[in-house]
């Protein structure tokens, strides 16, 4: 036997050429059935997990106790118009029509244009950028992306939703606007400080990680632009302290402010209506705002898309869960695609549009 010589080349065969249409059709209904069969098994094991995770319990059902009369933007609109009490829960969504990518949106978000920063300086993930147990070991990859997007906070305008909320300040409606943004928009618009809570901080000040000295944001934005990382002057025993200010904003890792507790508890027992804009919602304590509102208070979310709606992925009582498409529902209201259409058909239909416009500065055909 000759053991060079190459095996004859095999002729490749296509299936279509053997089965019949007919039969290849029925194979991929049974596909079909045996894989929505798979879904629904997968469905049912993680509802009955969750049933287990929860004491047994079943995942929540709408209330039947409602302050509105049907889940309906007209009924959520009619209702804001004789609240009182409103609370406003607000992301990063809300701020990328004045030029700030928010985190996740793939494609734009800043998790996904941060791959210099990871390869660079050899970190873990984009979150890792952003994490305080990386800020006290090398503040120099959080500076330098600080660098690029020329110091967050300057030179961006509020966004039309930035200055809806100011509206509803103005018509003595909102209690409190919660916002885990740090970028300051809604100070800009005027809205008065007791009525925001910025739950991850700001940028308006810093503060020495050493001796725990004050520093204003261009104190700390100074050092930032030219290149270094900002080190505080503050004579400690007459010696230079030199420790490494830091913006004052939550990174992840870092508690929320003390305040944050005993302010929420208060208010959401106050509050007639829940608006969330802008956010994905998956970052805690803050996303159990939605779920720790009485559950009659009517909720309406004003987003790109829906979140939070599947039953299986509410484990407990710190994920939120919105109940737009049960056939119960009588307190959520969803509001989709761009945001700042949506606040201006809200303004519309409370017959606000017309003060809004005067307060953004801006008319028709900046949304033609």
């Amino acid at each position: 036997m000759d053991e060079n010589k190459e095996p004859p080349e095999r002729e490749e065969v296509n299936v279509n050429d053997y089965v019949p249409g007919s039969a290849l059709a029925a194979v991929d209904a049974k596909i079909a059935h045996i894989d929505a069969l798979f879904k629904n098994l997968l469905k049912s094991a993680a509802r009955a997990l969750v049933s287990e995770m929860r004491g047994g319990l079943p995942p929540p059902e709408p209330s039947q106790d409602s302050l509105i009369p049907e889940a309906t933007f007209e009924a959520i609109s009619s209702h804001l118009k004789k609240c009182k009490n409103v609370i406003v829960l607000t992301g990063a969504g809300i701020s990328t029509a004045a030029g700030i990518p928010d985190f996740r949106t793939p494609g734009s978000g800043l998790y996904d244009n941060v791959g210099d920063y990871i390869k660079r300086y050899n970190l873990s993930s984009a979150q890792q950028l952003f994490s305080y147990e990386l800020f006290t070991h090398d503040p120099e990859p959080f500076y330098a992306l600080a660098r690029e997007l020329k110091y967050p906070g300057e030179s961006v305008c509020p966004t039309l939703a930035h200055y809806f909320i100011k509206l509803l300040s103005d018509k003595n409606v909102l209690l409190r606007n919660y916002t885990q943004n740090i970028d300051m928009l809604q100070s800009i618009t005027g809205i008065p400080d007791e009525k925001v809570f910025e739950v991850h901080g700001s940028f308006r000040s810093g503060t020495c990680m050493s001796c725990k000295a004050k520093y204003d944001k261009e104190q700390v934005k100074s050092a930032v632009m030219s290149g270094k990382v900002p080190e505080c002057d503050e004579l400690v025993d007459g010696v230079k302290c030199c420790g490494v200010m830091k913006p004052d904003i939550v990174m992840f890792g870092e508690p929320l402010p003390q305040q944050y507790l005993c302010k929420i508890s208060c208010d959401q027992e106050k509050c007639d209506l829940l608006i969330v804009m802008g956010t994905s919602l998956q970052v805690g304590p803050v996303n159990k705002i939605p779920n720790d509102i009485p559950r009659s208070t009517p909720r309406l979310l004003i987003n790109m898309e829906e979140i939070c709606t599947d039953e299986a992925a509410f484990s407990d009582f710190s994920a939120p869960l919105f109940f737009f498409n049960n056939p119960l529902n009588k307190t959520d209201v969803f509001m989709g695609g761009d945001l700042n259409e949506s606040i201006k058909k809200l303004a519309t239909q409370l017959g606000w549009w017309e003060e809004l416009k005067a307060l953004a500065g801006v008319d028709d055909t900046h949304f033609q």
